[in-house]
Formats: C-alpha cells, structure tokens, sequence
C-alpha cells in the first residue's frame, strides 16, 4: 500500500507463519530444480520459500530445549575434542589434522559452535525479501555450509573407518574413536533432521566431493615429503594403510575413484533425500519448512 503523504512503499512483516505440507514434487524433477538454483537458494521446486527461522533454529521460548540442546551436544564434542588432544604425543601434534577423523571432527565441532551463535543470536534468522535475492544471512550460511559439508563427511569417515581402517588395527576400541566415528554423526543427524529442518540442496554435493578431492592432493604430498605421522622419526609412516601412494599406487588409486565417484555421492543423496523426506518415506518434501509469502505486505 502507498503512503498519501510521501508515496514511499514500505514493506513490512507482520508475523512469520510457515507450514510443513508436502509440495509433491517428484525426485527427478527437484534434482533438475536445485541443479539450477544457487548454491545457497531458499526456493524450492513449487516456488515456495524454505523458512529460515524454523528450518535452521525452531524457536522455543519456553524452555529454550534448542539452544540447551545445542550447547549440549558442543559441550559434549569439544570434551571429546579435548580429551583427544591431550593424548598425543609431542611428536604428533605437526600431524594431528593430517587425519581425516580429526578433520571431521573440526568441522562438527565448528559446525554446533555456529548453531549455537545462530540460535540465540536470533536476528540472524530473518527471513529474506522475496524480492532481493533470497538468500539467509551471513552468519546462516556459514552454518548451512558446515553442516552439509560436516554430515556427508562423518558419514564418509565413520563408514571407511570401521571396514578399511579398523580391521587392520589391534582390535581395541576406544570411547574417543567410537565418537569420533558414530555418535558425532548421530547427534549431527538429530541436530539437522529432528532438532532443526535443515534443508540440502543437490548442487551442495560439490562441496563434499570438492574435500574428497583436495584431500587425495594432501595424501600424495605427504606420501612424497617425508612428513610421516609422528610415529618415529624416519618420516615414512603411512596415515592409513590403504592409503600407500608409494608402495602401492593403483591400489591406492582405485580407493580413492571408489570414494570420490561412488562412496561420496551415494551418501550425500542419502542425506539429500532425507532432507525432504516425508512420513511413511515419501519423497514429496514433506519435511520442508516453508514460509508462508502472504504475510508480507506493501503499506
């Protein structure tokens, strides 16, 4: 509406609503979809809006049980973090995130110290004009990223350790290594999925695969610069016995295509499709929380 006065047009909110109903949007055509929208769209297939607030950081100002929540499952990973790092050894520490688990770990952890930021800094939140460009505030896409970079990762990371990396160690399990490699990615899967409705687009995916990539280049230069792994001082260690750039390159080769071609891509999709995922496993996007465009208005 015009203002007599000035003939300015102000717009303005009166009240966030949202809903959840599904779009019935088959896979296919929601693959095509996202595959041409930005890498940090909020729209979807039916036109529609991902509701930031609800979708990122659901308000609950009676108990606060997201933010709690939230803090506690930091708390809890930055101890693990924490008692991790205390175990090394001296020698180790030139090393430490030369490992892919303690890389994950980072990431997470970085991950729910941002979630936390974002869900009591409230203001971070704001829904987008759906005239402007539409696209989350700074502070949540830096959450976004982490998180679709982080789930694929622990998933990646839980599932290589426990068939290639820990069969070929002594047998003992330790609590820091059963987090590390599966309760992390369980409380990152409730905090995404059950706690918040954070939403993955396909073309996300080439940020996972972008990571399998850079870090195939770190295995190489370490293989050939001598740094080792803080084992002993000849500078020969291998950081994962499968990974033998050296003593054996087309093995090595061949694990690396597997997990960057097949491993990587198959479980980004699995999060992908849980990401909209409705009841009774229905692919219709039902689990995306929309944000209702009519409640903005010209004045």
């Amino acid at each position: 509406m015009t203002n007599s006065v000035t003939g300015a047009v102000v717009s303005i909110d009166i009240g966030e609503t949202f809903t959840n109903d599904a779009e019935n949007i088959g896979i296919w055509q929601r693959f095509k979809f996202e595959l041409s929208e930005g890498f940090f769209s909020l729209k979807e297939p039916s036109g529609r809006y991902i509701d930031v607030s609800n979708s990122f950081a659901p308000d609950s100002p009676q108990f606060q049980h997201v933010l709690l929540l939230r803090i506690a499952f930091f708390i809890w990973s930055v101890v693990t973090f924490g008692v991790d790092i205390s175990s090394l050894r001296e020698e180790e520490g030139h090393i430490y995130l030369g490992f892919l688990t303690r890389q994950g770990i980072t990431i997470s952890v970085l991950y729910q110290l941002v979630a936390c930021v974002v869900t009591f800094y409230r203001k971070s939140l704001i829904q987008p004009n759906i005239d402007s460009k539409y696209e989350p505030s700074g502070l949540v896409k830096t959450m976004w990223f982490l998180y679709f970079l982080s789930v694929p990762l622990e998933i990646l990371i839980t599932s290589l350790y426990w068939t290639l990396d820990y069969p070929t160690k002594d047998g003992s399990i330790k609590y820091d290594s059963v987090y590390t490699h599966g309760i992390l990615l369980i409380l990152l899967l409730i905090d995404g999925y059950l706690i918040a409705r954070i939403p993955l687009k396909i073309k996300q995916v080439l940020a996972i695969e972008s990571y399998v990539v850079f870090y195939l280049i770190w295995t190489i230069i370490h293989a050939f610069s001598g740094i080792g792994d803080g084992n002993n001082e000849s500078g020969e260690d291998l950081l994962y016995d499968v990974v033998d750039w050296k003593g054996n390159p087309i093995k090595t080769t061949i694990t690396f295509f597997i997990v960057l071609l097949v491993l990587t891509p198959i479980f980004f999709l699995l999060t992908w499709l849980l990401s909209f995922a409705g009841p009774g496993c229905t692919c219709k996007g039902g689990r995306r929380q929309l944000h209702d465009g009519s409640n903005s208005h010209n004045v």
